[in-house]
């Protein structure tokens, strides 16, 4: 069926940056064969990052603040669907419910994820857009390929355009001194470098567990 839809997880979000400053999302269908690259800007990223990561920050970003003021007035939102317009661009409709009264409001593709992260509503697409856009897991190199965006570029181009560091500029910094450095990127609130952060030291926890 053309309109048939699937349901979307959130994999995960690169920390560098790619060409024009955007980063890359991605999503994966629920049996883990296609996954689906959205690109998006800085600020999208670095929200849904925090979420991500579980990082407190001192204020609420904007799509926390949102999700603060639906809460507020018993908004409900009942499920996400992603979707491509003709021009490429990713965009999202968002079905809010209150009772028994439902609207369906047009969002970025990256606004509309972020607040369905926030409230657990499901996130979906159309079979055929998935089947158009996605890549195979097993032809994805990188370790975390997932970064919101607003505009979409080709699947595989996405994936290729991720750049891996070559080098870790933490290897030579302690455990301590990696969270004195996350916190004080917390309070300058630089939430993506305390999210670089927070991964290596999970990464270096998991590595010392593995060892054990």
């Amino acid at each position: 069926m053309e309109n048939e839809l699937v349901r979307l997880n959130i994999v995960g979000i690169t920390y560098n940056q790619i060409e024009n400053g955007m980063y890359a999302m991605v999503l994966e269908d629920e049996d883990g064969r296609l996954r689906l690259p959205i690109i998006i800007g800085y600020n999208e990223a670095q929200s849904i990052e925090c979420l991500l990561q579980k990082i407190k920050t001192p204020r609420p970003l904007t799509h926390e603040f949102t999700t603060e003021i639906l809460d507020s007035f018993n908004i409900v939102i009942e499920s996400v669907i992603i979707k491509q317009l003709d021009n490429g661009i990713f965009t999202g409709d968002v079905t809010l419910c209150k009772g028994s009264d439902r609207h369906v409001l047009d969002a970025r593709s990256s606004d509309a994820i972020a607040l369905a992260m926030r409230t657990n509503a499901p996130i979906y697409t159309a079979k055929s857009l998935l089947e158009k856009c996605g890549v195979e897991k097993d032809s994805m190199s990188t370790r975390n390929p997932n970064v919101s965006s607003r505009h979409s570029i080709p699947a595989q181009q996405a994936i290729e355009r991720v750049k891996r560091p070559e080098v870790n500029k933490y290897d030579d910094t302690s455990e301590i001194e990696l969270l004195t450095m996350m916190e004080q990127a917390v309070k300058e609130e630089d939430y993506e470098k305390a999210a670089e952060i927070k991964l290596e030291i999970e990464k270096r926890r998991g590595a010392l567990e593995s060892n054990a």
